[in-house]
């Protein structure tokens, strides 16, 4: 069926031009029309054969309706050229064949189809705009294969369904314009409606074609409203031609570009991006020259330079429309210029939290630019290969699995460093000039793959650099506690018992050796304090809520009251030298509160979830003012929670008193 379609308006289009070639005939406002119904036959032909092959739908139907009904209605019109010479001309039937044909197909694109082009069943006000839209149509097309005209004025009328009737004879012409202003109005609400679902979708692009091709096509029928009667100015009668043309560059573009991005009505098919790219050049520039063409045969000038001149002012001065919408159409088929996205898939390099935020929004960013259907970004190890991978070093931006995608390598000083995966848009093919513009691009993002895996490594640098140090304060914890404690305590002992050996009377020397007893004791305590400060015991035996508690009992004396508390069941799971590392800022930030917040109440809230421990420490003091610097104290605290790849944020209280100290710490 697909095939009939094509051949049909193909042969009616082609054999109208042969016959066009052969008459010769000169040009008129009439030729302009012709000219019209040949491109409709040409460009709705193949845009219905691509639809009627994969699914016999109502749209392609109707676009195939126009093409075959505009066909029929150029090769008629050259008929009527060939055989005006000929007595009797054209019959009379097929006179009315020309200006007829045409009309249901090219009314129902306008009135119908733009309703049709959804993925869901039309809303109801859709469903009742394509009721109205049909039944302007059959009304339109009624009235005139029932005009009597010419009758009763002369003899016989056009159509053999012709209603003889004077009656009918002067309702005809006003019924006629009354439909032609309805048609126009509905024209004009349809491309309200495709503008305003393209609003409210702005990856729909080609609805917005749609409604540029909608409205200039309604746009053609209002000459005929100001000029009903009589015949207009050569200016005016080559516009209903001209803005049909021009209408070519967006109404079918409209409908490929809707029709198989979308996979609307089951229809998977995938098209050369160049082709259409062609497609759409080639009936911009045809529309082009043809403008400056026509416009050229209007302008003044008796000679041949005068007459050149003018047409080449003309030509210049539509370049800039011609230049717009050639940007417009290398827009929709090819995406943004690889300048253009470099700029947008740069910019989250330096917006972006972490490398993995960047490499999400670089993702997007590519998929939007150069319009695919979905983007991966896989690191070295080809990590998130499946669709089920939930790994953060995988960036996803709609990425939908198919048989087409294309792996970009991503290359960092001749060393591989990921793919890029880019999955082409329903219906669409990467081709040459999209390959070289993600070939640009793809430098940035191996750039930002090698500095996401530079930090991934620095972020486990620093845990095995906490562990270890978190070893070391074990070891060190044992040796003072289980070497040079007892060490010390032996030598109390010997002291104790040298007192007991001195002679009578030697009281000088007991009373040095009391002194030093005193001094070992005071010793060996600060030993255990130093011991327990650097890995309290109740830390590894108990958790770190309980050790915190334990801290905090130190500080009751002091007037301070601290609560702690507890949020979630993961605390038990914190590693040994993240649980270090809190536990020493906890004591450094409840120090800092003791001496100089003048404070009454510090609260210490932990909590555990999704991988992250939470840790606040709030007071109720003074508060930290604004030009406060940094002492000892707060550096440590900072540099303690990045080394096992943490934050630490210092702010105001929550009822605006005092201040908060918030750590976020890997778990």
């Amino acid at each position: 069926m697909a095939a009939a379609v094509l051949v049909s308006a193909w042969g009616l289009a082609s054999t109208g031009i042969v016959l066009a070639v052969a008459a010769g005939a000169s040009w008129s406002s009439d030729q302009g029309f012709f000219l019209v119904d040949t491109a409709d036959a040409l460009v709705y032909g193949l845009v219905a054969a691509v639809v009627l092959s994969r699914r016999l739908h109502l749209v392609g139907w109707l676009v195939a309706l126009t093409a075959v009904g505009t066909g029929v209605s150029a090769l008629v019109a050259q008929l009527g050229v060939t055989a005006a010479p000929s007595p009797g001309g054209l019959p009379p039937g097929w006179v009315i064949l020309q200006g007829t044909a045409w009309v249901p197909g090219t009314l129902a694109l306008m009135l119908v189809v733009p309703y049709l082009l959804t993925e869901e069943r039309p809303a109801r006000p859709a469903r009742v705009a394509i009721g109205v839209g049909a039944t302007a149509v059959v009304a339109g097309l009624a009235v005139r294969v029932t005009d009597p005209w010419p009758w009763p004025a002369a003899g016989g009328s056009f159509s053999p369904l012709a209603i003889r009737s004077e009656a009918w004879a002067r309702l005809a012409p006003p019924v006629d314009r009354g439909i032609l202003v309805a048609v126009v109005l509905l024209g004009f609400t349809a491309a309200g409606h495709a503008a305003l679902r393209r609003y409210r979708d702005p990856a729909a692009r080609g609805l917005g074609w749609l409604a540029i091709g909608v409205a200039l096509i309604s746009a053609t029928f209002v000459p005929l409203l100001v000029w009903p009667e009589g015949e207009p100015g050569p200016a005016i009668a080559l516009f209903t031609p001209l803005a049909h043309l021009a209408s070519q560059a967006f109404f079918p573009a409209a409908i490929l570009v809707t029709v198989l991005r979308r996979r609307m009505f089951g229809i998977d098919l995938a098209v050369s991006r160049t082709l259409v790219w062609t497609l759409l050049t080639g009936l911009l520039v045809a529309g082009y020259l043809t403008a400056v063409a026509l416009l050229g045969l209007l302008l003044p000038g008796d000679g041949t330079v005068a007459r050149v001149l003018a047409t080449a002012a003309t030509a210049a001065g539509f370049q800039p429309v011609r230049g717009w919408l050639q940007r417009r159409v290398d827009r929709l088929v090819y995406g943004e210029a690889a300048a253009p996205a470099l700029s947008r898939v740069g910019r989250h390099l330096g917006s972006a939290g972490t490398p993995e935020e960047a490499l999400a929004g670089m993702a997007e960013s590519i998929a939007v630019s150069f319009n695919l259907g979905g983007v991966r970004i896989l690191d070295g190890d080809g990590d998130g290969v499946g669709d089920g991978a939930a790994d953060a070093r995988v960036a996803r931006a709609g990425f939908r699995k198919a048989a087409d995608d294309v792996a970009v390598p991503l290359v960092v000083r001749g060393e591989p460093a990921g793919v890029l995966l880019v999955t082409p848009r329903p219906g669409e093919r990467l081709d040459r000039r999209a390959r070289a513009a993600l070939d640009e691009v793809a430098p940035l993002v191996a750039t930002a793959v090698q500095l996401a895996a530079v930090t991934r490594a620095l972020r486990e640098s620093r845990g095995r650099l906490a562990a270890a140090r978190d070893d070391e304060r074990r070891l060190l914890r044992r040796e003072l506690h289980d070497e040079i404690g007892p060490a010390l305590a032996g030598v109390g002992l010997a002291l104790s018992a040298a007192r007991t050996l001195l002679p009578e009377g030697a009281d000088r020397a007991d009373e040095l050796l009391a002194r030093l007893r005193e001094e070992v004791d005071a010793r060996v305590e600060e030993v255990r304090v130093l011991a327990r400060g650097l890995v309290p015991p109740v830390l590894a035996e108990l958790g770190l809520a309980a050790a915190l508690r334990e801290l905090v009992m130190r500080y009751e004396a002091d007037g301070l009251t601290v609560m702690v508390r507890e949020r979630g069941e993961g605390l038990d799971r914190t590693p040994p030298e993240v649980a270090g590392a809190v536990y020493a800022i906890v004591a450094e930030a409840i120090r800092n509160v003791s001496r100089h917040a003048h404070a009454r109440l510090c609260t210490v809230e932990l909590g555990a979830e999704d991988e992250l421990l939470d840790v606040s420490v709030q007071d109720d003091g003074r508060g930290m003012p604004a030009d406060a610097r940094h002492g000892i104290g707060t550096v440590s605290i900072r540099e303690r929670a990045e080394g096992v790849g943490g934050t630490a944020v210092w702010s105001p209280g929550a009822s605006g008193r005092g201040t908060r100290l918030e750590l976020r710490l890997p778990c």
